[in-house]
């Protein structure tokens, strides 16, 4: 609960510093047909784990609704009952980072299984502006929890460029924190790392997307986000940096 409160507190702090417009690009009603945009991008990650760089992966882009589905990009989910100015969701996050340990001592490696996070949440589509607030339950083997609080503004600037600053917190559990970046006694011998166990851990990040329209239905999205990790998880011997930063670019066509 004090988690959620200073969450919402720093965004609210926020709003009174950027002008923001409503985001009215998928309507309140759920459509009978698709709504929002489908193509193609190219997703790049550095996590500054171990040894490991730089990772792109050309995937699908998503960001639509039909129905009570919806793709966002990396969730997928139902809406199920009205709440406020969205619904009540049952969402699936697909993780597109690798968690591969790879050790800077000795060069040896510790392979984590993807996360499964599966939970509920809900997209509030207000006025001032969109707020993601997720939780979900790692169905892999951290066996954690994971939690989310975003908020997306709208700007749009000259010739129909439309930017979205993003700010968030994220928390992970402990049992999730402690899979992907601690280090047991046993994985300890094998790389060289210090024996760590990782406490829950609050993260903060902040993002940009700029919308640039090309002809037509069809747009480039840029979108950059860094994460600034909670000490329980700097203080892991594995990173090698205090951040983490996700870019992708995508060519979509927007359905309408």
């Amino acid at each position: 609960m004090k988690l959620i409160l200073f969450a919402m507190a720093l965004f609210i702090a926020s709003l009174t510093c950027n002008p923001v417009h409503a985001m009215t690009d998928v309507p309140d009603a759920l459509p009978d047909r698709i709504v929002g945009d489908i193509g193609a991008a190219v997703y790049t990650s550095n996590l500054h784990i171990g040894t490991e760089g730089t990772q792109s992966l050309p995937l699908p882009y998503a960001f639509f609704d039909y129905q009570r589905f919806f793709a966002r990009i990396d969730e997928v989910g139902i809406k199920t009952f009205k709440m406020g100015y969205g619904y009540f969701e049952v969402i699936g996050k697909i993780n597109l980072d690798t968690y591969k340990v790879k050790s800077s001592i000795n060069g040896n490696s510790i392979n984590r299984s993807d996360p499964i996070p599966l939970g509920f949440g809900t997209f509030q589509e207000t006025p001032i502006g969109g707020f993601f607030v997720n939780a979900y339950h790692d169905f892999g083997k951290s066996k954690g929890a994971l939690y989310e609080f975003l908020y997306f503004a709208e700007i749009e600037t000259y010739k129909k460029v439309v930017i979205y600053p993003q700010i968030g917190i994220e928390r992970q559990s402990s049992q999730y924190a402690n899979y992907y970046y601690g280090i047991s006694p046993g994985e300890s011998s094998l790389t060289g790392y210090a024996a760590y166990s990782a406490p829950a851990t609050n993260n903060l990040l902040a993002g940009l997307m700029i919308e640039i329209p090309v002809v037509d239905n069809w747009y480039i999205n840029v979108y950059g986000k860094r994460k600034w990790m909670g000490s329980g998880i700097n203080n892991s011997p594995v990173m090698n940096r205090s951040f983490q930063d996700n870019i992708f670019m995508a060519l979509a066509y927007r359905f309408k």
